[in-house]
């Protein structure tokens, strides 16, 4: 793939949009948090994270349709471009108030919200469907990369001011504007249909709800659902707060600077990349209900010592254990969610699932800021954890989503590990990794006959 090809063009136009939103997101938690205090921060960055709610709910996925998705992602390139210089002249003439850091961030997240859905669509208006795969899976590389190494180098870039940082990142993402600018979509197949762009469900999407489908209260009270979706939603109240806030405070608290912020959102990065690239690992956690009570205990137990950890290297070890053990909880939560229900409940069940997820993280991050300012960074992290230490205990107490067993994998191929973004996924440091749902999964008893086991025969 040289540099010139359509391919190339479109993985540097990649690599330049996640390397620069690293650094807007890094910049813009650590400008609020010295202009308004931890509450402050908590808030604009939760309000930031609204937009994601319209993405994920569809309202914005219609624009990747009307529009050609290449010029959406370079339309939003140049948005992004736009906020980080003009946040730049801000900082360097008189300093960023509250109210321009809290507009910044809204209009940063809708763009994102606007242009993530076509994002999965330039590989299919530029390549073939070999193309397609590779461009896929280097796309996840590409993510991969920079969420490990993005956080480090943007705090490495603020020791040379806020506002020189912010005009790198603009100028990053001018690049990324052109090089989408710069391609073409591919000639209509020989049947004359043009290429794929992005049109209908996205793919492992439930459909519309047949006839059939179960109301919600139904859905919910098939056993051990209730339990799940509440472990579901006291693991989104803990670990976005932590990841995205609790790591903010901290490093402003210890004196590690914007530096050791940049560090330990590199580590969150290390800890989600190690949990994706173990997919023998996920698969026998996933569904499994002593697996989900043992590893929300191993997060909330690095959360905690992250919160009195005596130095930056330490807090950045116990930053990747942390985050790798909260993917493995939210893949075996969504694991019993998908091998429990029966089909045709199962399109409710994850409704209901990510509409509370989304609410969630944003409360998260409010009441850890909240904490934060009532006390200190150290017992907002704390409370985190406890937030954790409650997911297990409710796993624990149902006997249902305590006996569950995971599903044996599946004999097929898969499709690539579970909340990557080249499976249409967001990019954010704290999205949890999603479980495919088994094939037969019905919710009826296990072979054995033992009652509480969520996976079905053969599942």
């Amino acid at each position: 793939m040289s540099a010139s090809s359509p391919a190339g063009r479109w993985s540097s136009a990649t690599l330049a949009s996640l390397l620069g939103v690293q650094v807007f997101q890094v910049v813009l938690a650590w400008s609020v948090l010295t202009v308004a205090g931890p509450l402050a921060t908590a808030v604009v960055l939760a309000l930031g994270t609204l937009p994601r709610i319209a993405m994920m709910s569809g309202l914005t996925a219609g624009l990747a349709g009307r529009f050609a998705a290449h010029r959406l992602l370079a339309v939003g390139e140049l948005g992004r471009a736009a906020l980080a210089l003009a946040a730049a002249g801000a900082l360097a003439v008189s300093g960023l108030d509250f109210t321009g850091l809290l507009l910044a961030s809204l209009l940063f997240g809708l763009v994102e919200a606007i242009t993530e859905p076509a994002a999965g669509s330039v590989p299919a208006l530029i390549a073939d469907a070999a193309g397609r795969q590779r461009m896929e899976a280097l796309r996840t590389t590409l993510f991969r990369v920079t969420v490990v190494v993005g956080g480090p180098l943007a705090g490495l870039g603020a020791l040379l001011g806020l506002s020189t940082a912010l005009i790198v990142g603009g100028l990053v993402f001018l690049v990324s504007a052109a090089l989408f600018l710069s391609l073409r979509p591919r000639p209509s197949d020989a049947d004359g249909t043009a290429p794929a762009a992005g049109h209908g469900p996205a793919a492992g999407m439930p459909g519309p709800p047949g006839a059939d489908a179960p109301k919600a209260g139904e859905a919910l009270a098939l056993p051990g659902v209730r339990a799940a979706l509440i472990c579901t939603v006291l693991i989104e109240l803990g670990c976005p707060g932590a990841f995205g806030v609790g790591t903010l405070l901290l490093a402003d608290d210890r004196g590690w600077g914007a530096v050791g912020f940049g560090v330990l959102v590199g580590a969150v990065g290390l800890g989600t990349v190690l949990a994706a690239l173990a997919p023998g690992f996920a698969r026998r956690l996933r569904g499994s209900g002593s697996g989900l009570i043992l590893a929300c205990v191993l997060t909330a137990a690095a959360m905690a010592g992250l919160a009195f950890s005596p130095n930056l290297p330490f807090a950045a070890v116990l930053t990747v254990v942390m985050a790798l053990a909260a993917a493995a909880a939210s893949s075996a939560t969504l694991g019993v969610l998908f091998s429990g229900p029966r089909p045709e409940a199962l399109g409710m069940v994850m409704g209901v699932v990510m509409a509370a997820g989304a609410l969630a993280a944003p409360l998260s991050y409010v009441l850890v800021g909240l904490v934060a300012r009532l006390a200190n960074p150290r017992a907002a992290v704390a409370a985190c954890a406890v937030a954790l230490l409650a997911a297990a205990l409710v796993a624990l107490t149902d006997r249902t989503l305590r006996t569950a067993t995971a599903p044996e994998p599946p004999t097929g191929p898969q499709a690539g590990p579970p909340g990557d973004p080249a499976a249409g996924a967001d990019a954010s440091t704290t999205d949890a990794p999603h479980a495919e749902a088994p094939a037969d999964a019905t919710g009826e008893p296990s072979a054995d006959g033992q009652p509480g086991h969520l996976s079905a025969k053969g599942a």
